[in-house]
């Protein structure tokens, strides 16, 4: 990608930038719109795209905030969100707008330097929209022209006017029903949209599409889970049911001079081989570079063949390195197993390997890059529903997961937050239905033996594989934020436990830290307004990673609200117009499915408080063991029990049944019976303190909005 090149030019537009710092923040400019080139050669200030270039380093040559002054950040501006969970959200910016969107239906663009909203768009759901594994879990928008594009839960590709946020057209990229949706923000280059689509877990095949960017109009398709002729179909066995899984859900990368697309896929469904037949399930777990004028696989390379314990993998990094004397265009993974790997871009060879996190499922690589996997941690088909526990390390969630590396061309190390875990794992039989969890595996996080610690902040060293340095937050908080390298030779990332941090890139050392609301997951950008630089991130999503890892050091967060955080150097005076109030309206428009009429309610009768004897202890025994079955891969009853009272005191019980109703399990909401969701809520209140009785819990809603929850 000449990356040096690139380099010196964006070096030297930094400099004009940094001339200009002393500038008061302006009002956003005029719209100017977003062209091809601009993506491809970003200006320093600019981030419009998901890890700013298309390489996806996330690495920004400002250098305005530096080692020397970052402990002066602080708070511009902030924005409660309406997401509470699973929300991750990275902004990007286009002239001096801010999009942010979230899974329940909305995109804002808010005035970057101020941070009025300046429209919302909301999208209305069908109401059995939590069967889509892209649901609530919405990352982020794309930017191109005058359009900003949305792939939605529901499984449409939409675009909206990126002044006005008013829908421009909508085209549907597949069923939700079957659990697919999309989550993570596509990719635009050569006019099209490349685009793949979550539903995994839930045994939606995999599809890779590329959308004409003008008209919505698909142009081509790879099937990552083959039909019966296509490529990999011999290396499924079962054949009662189709190949599922392999998902393409994440970050896709882009080579301009090669004119290659990159995306990972992931774990193919059921997840063991136990279950699912022997096999390498191609195109599982797998690195794909595919032609982006055709979409014919110019190569794959498999992380994890024969996959047993869902080793998804995730972006592509693209960087040019100096490899055995030769210079090699070079692409970077690292996913959920502990281990990452480098390959030739442009021919998919297997240059090497090197450990990223604890691992015990990979012992070694063969020199054709080909894992080699301990024999004890593969299931047979006489340990399904056989009860054996295997101790699997990594957990599902990964060495790493969604927080996602940053490289530094100044420094030459990557950079990647990194959680060393385990899970007790059991394999059980699982029948395919559509959209319904389709993985055959149950398990609980553990910590790995002797290790008093989760989450590590890495720097390594791609050629060598080494590690660089290392940090490690106080307490050992899992790592749940995406790394950002600048030119000030500052490293941002972010923790389980509240924590947004900068480091020394050279060294490691802690900078700065500030604690924020919730958990800080999503991805750091900054960017520069009217010569000014700004970083902004998100927190308090409580993704799946916090939700795993935070009891296993301390770390119990409950429900809250996501926010949008902006941060800057301290000015001697603020302008004007960031303290008063926006000059127009906001715009509002919306799309999908209609909202129902309002109904007009009456107000219930007076409910009682609960006090001692509404469950039995055996009901709430029987939603521990359901709780554990159904819902602990996602959630922790300490959490949920141990907010009952702050979020649910002078509610009623069918409050608490309702929403257990239509959020749990994760994935297939609303799939136990009420007598088991009775029994989990009686769990919930003997966890938060309400005592037993000789009468079991209803599981009549009408019956149970009778019942207060005590506040105290």
């Amino acid at each position: 990608m000449h990356e040096a090149r690139r380099f010196t030019r964006l070096l030297a537009a930094t400099l004009g930038v940094i001339a200009s710092a002393a500038v008061a923040a302006q009002q956003a400019p005029s719209w100017t719109p977003i062209t091809e080139e601009r993506l491809l050669e970003p200006a320093p200030g600019d981030w419009m795209s998901y890890r700013r270039t298309y390489d996806v380093t996330a690495f920004s040559p400002l250098r305005q905030i530096n080692r020397g002054n970052v402990r002066q950040l602080q708070p511009v501006w902030t924005y409660s969100m309406r997401d509470n969970r699973r929300w991750l959200a990275t902004p990007i910016v286009a002239n001096g707008l801010m999009y942010v969107p979230e899974g329940s239906g909305r995109v804002v663009a808010f005035d970057a330097v101020t941070g009025e909203v300046v429209w919302v768009h909301e999208r209305s759901f069908p109401d059995d929209v939590a069967i889509s594994e892209g649901f609530p879990r919405t990352r982020g928008v794309s930017i191109y022209g005058d359009l900003v594009y949305w792939g939605t839960p529901d499984s449409y590709l939409i675009a909206l006017d990126a002044k006005t946020g008013t829908l421009k057209w909508e085209v549907k990229t597949g069923d939700y029903r079957i659990g697919a949706g999309h989550a993570h923000p596509p990719l635009i280059a050569e006019g099209k949209v490349f685009l793949g689509h979550a539903g995994g877990d839930n045994g939606a095949p995999g599809r890779f599409r590329a959308f004409d960017a003008e008209t919505g109009k698909l142009l081509w398709t790879v099937n990552t889970s083959p039909e019966p002729g296509d490529p990999g179909y011999e290396t499924w066995t079962r054949r009662d049911v189709p190949p599922l899984g392999g998902a393409p859900w994440n970050t896709v990368s882009y080579d301009p001079d090669l004119r290659l697309v990159y995306f990972s896929t992931g774990q193919p469904a059921p997840w063991s081989t136990a279950v699912r037949g022997p096999g390498d399930a191609l195109y599982t777990n797998t690195v794909l570079a595919v032609d982006a004028q055709t979409g014919k696989i110019k190569w794959h390379f498999q992380l994890n063949p024969a996959d047993d314990w869902d080793r998804a993998g995730y972006e592509n990094m693209l960087v040019d390195l100096q490899i055995g004397g030769r210079a090699r265009k070079a692409l970077i993974q690292t996913g959920k197993m502990g281990w990452g790997v480098v390959l030739d871009r442009e021919t998919g060879e297997f240059l090497h390997s090197f450990k990223t996190a604890y691992d015990n499922v990979v012992t070694g690589w063969t020199p054709q890059g080909r894992p080699i996997v301990n024999p004890a941690l593969i299931p047979t088909p006489a340990d399904v529903d056989s009860g054996k526990i295997f101790e699997v390390c990594p957990h599902l969630h990964g060495a790493r997961n969604l927080q996602a590396p940053s490289y530094s061309p100044l420094t030459r190390l990557y950079y990647l937050g990194v959680n060393n875990s385990c899970m007790d794992a059991r394999v059980v039989s699982v029948n395919y239905v559509p959209g319904r969890a389709y993985t055959g595996v149950t398990l609980t996080a553990k910590r790995v033996p002797g290790y008093d610690y989760v989450g590590e902040f890495v720097a390594f060293d791609p050629v060598s594989g080494k590690r660089a340095w290392t940090y490690r937050a106080p307490g050992g908080a899992a790592m749940t934020a995406s790394a950002l390298a600048t030119a000030g030779d500052v490293v941002f990332g972010g923790t389980a436990d509240r924590q947004f941090f900068a480091l020394d890139g050279d060294s490691g050392k802690l900078l700065w830290q500030t604690r924020l609301n919730g958990d800080v997951s999503g991805s750091p950008i900054t960017f520069t307004v009217g010569g000014r630089q700004f970083v902004a991130i998100t927190a308090g999503g409580r993704t799946g990673p916090t939700t795993s890892f935070g009891p296993l050091t301390g770390v119990h967060l409950s429900d809250g609200t996501g926010v949008v955080w902006v941060f800057a150097l301290p000015t001697s005076a603020e302008s004007e117009s960031s303290r008063r109030a926006p000059s127009t309206p906001v715009l509002r428009s919306t799309s999908g499915v209609a909202p129902p009429p309002r109904r007009t309610t009456t107000t219930p009768p007076a409910a009682a408080a609960t006090t001692a004897g509404m469950f039995t202890s055996e009901q709430a025994v029987r939603g521990e063991q359901r709780f554990r079955q159904a819902c602990s891969m996602c959630h922790s009853i300490e959490e949920q029990a141990g907010s009952l009272r702050a979020r649910w005191g002078n509610g009623t019980l069918a409050d608490l049944f309702k929403v257990l109703v239509t959020t749990m399990p994760q994935n297939t909401p609303g799939t136990l019976s009420p007598d088991d969701y009775a029994s989990i809520v009686a769990l919930y209140l003997r966890q938060s303190g309400h005592a037993p009785g000789a009468t079991e819990l209803p599981s009549d809603p009408a019956r149970l909005s009778q019942m207060r929850i005590s506040p105290q």
